[in-house]
């Protein structure tokens, strides 16, 4: 059980990161295609790192 929350744990922080590198992105391009085009792929990773952070809370500290 205490991997399952390393492996969520690990995965969460991936995809937070991510999110974080989309958004800072989005933010620098000029282009708004470009902008937009980061802005929800930084969504989705944003999404993503929720719900992983849902499945930590589900584990036993």
């Amino acid at each position: 059980m205490a991997k399952d929350y390393y492996v969520a744990r690990d995965a969460y922080k991936l995809e937070d990161l991510a999110a974080k590198k989309y958004q800072f992105y989005s933010q620098q391009a000029v282009d708004p295609q470009v902008k937009n085009l980061f802005n929800q792929i930084s969504q989705v990773q944003q999404k993503t790192a929720q719900e992983f952070q849902q499945m930590m809370n589900k584990f036993p500290q």
